[in-house]
């Protein structure tokens, strides 16, 4: 289903089209069973908007042109790199929609907010940032302040390397992007209660703690924590960026269940 954040989008996208081609696509999209109750062009782009599986499936349909998604990138002042497939800018918009999704709910916390907020922000934090990374996509320079530091501990067999990056974001993502695909990961975080937490401190620095697994060709091969510093930005409309991260990543086998917060180091590193 869409999110807010699609919806949105798809319904601006799709007034560059006229109200025929609307219907038209209205109709394909829920099978033709609405076709006889579809008879406005508000009917029409409501039934596109609720009954789409998801954002790309709307995105790749052939009436959506490259023409349209640069018209729209252009409007809300997204940069685009020309020449452009339409591929690319498929998945332009769709990583534009994705950054303002995960902006606008986490900008309805203030950094005063009570524990139950700040764990839920830290929840949808956490689960943005590894469905960004598991995909490599979306995920570039601008979600890091210029001055953002990252450290980066690897534990196999018993020996750590530790990196740290400082005032390089760029570097920074593809430092990260790197770990991932050079050891074919995925990150499987614990989003509950006991994998994921958020924290304030009294400078307004947002604290997100979250640990889980490593998996490698459908088997797990370790466990990871995490820790993020997160900041508003008031030069991009107030939203989070990335001000500080630890990382620890440790091979291991025989993992048998999710970790928790507590068997980590996380808290220690926050106290």
């Amino acid at each position: 289903m869409l999110n807010g954040t699609s919806k949105a989008g798809i319904t601006e996208i799709l007034s560059f089209l006229d109200d025929n081609t609307v219907l038209s696509l209205a109709t394909t999209v829920t099978q033709g069973l609405l076709k006889n109750r579809l008879n406005t062009r508000e009917e029409a782009v409501n039934a596109v908007v609720n009954y789409s599986s998801d954002a790309l499936s709307v995105l790749r349909r052939k009436i959506i042109t490259k023409e349209i998604l640069l018209s729209y990138l252009y409007k809300k002042n997204v940069s685009v790199d020309l020449p452009a497939s339409k591929i690319d800018l498929v998945q332009k918009t769709a990583d534009f929609w994705s950054i303002q999704y995960t902006h606008e709910s986490t900008n309805t916390y203030s950094n005063t907010v009570d524990s139950g907020s700040i764990n839920q922000l830290a929840e949808q934090f956490a689960q943005w940032f590894y469905t960004m990374l598991n995909k490599n996509e979306c995920m570039n320079h601008e979600h890091f302040y210029p001055d953002a530091k990252i450290q980066i501990t690897m534990v196999n067999s018993g020996q750590a390397t530790t990196e740290v990056i400082e005032g390089d974001p760029l570097q920074i993502v593809q430092r990260l992007l790197l770990l991932r695909m050079n050891f074919n990961l995925v990150f499987n975080p614990n989003l509950s209660a006991g994998g994921v937490q958020g924290r304030v401190d009294p400078h307004g620095l947002v604290l997100v703690l979250v640990c889980g697994t490593l998996h490698a060709q459908g088997a797990c091969v370790g466990i990871f924590e995490q820790v993020f510093g997160l900041v508003r930005d008031p030069q991009v409309s107030n939203n989070w960026k990335i001000k500080m991260s630890e990382i620890n990543l440790k091979s291991q086998t025989g993992v048998t269940g999710l970790p928790t917060l507590e068997s980590t180091n996380l808290l220690r590193l926050t106290s």
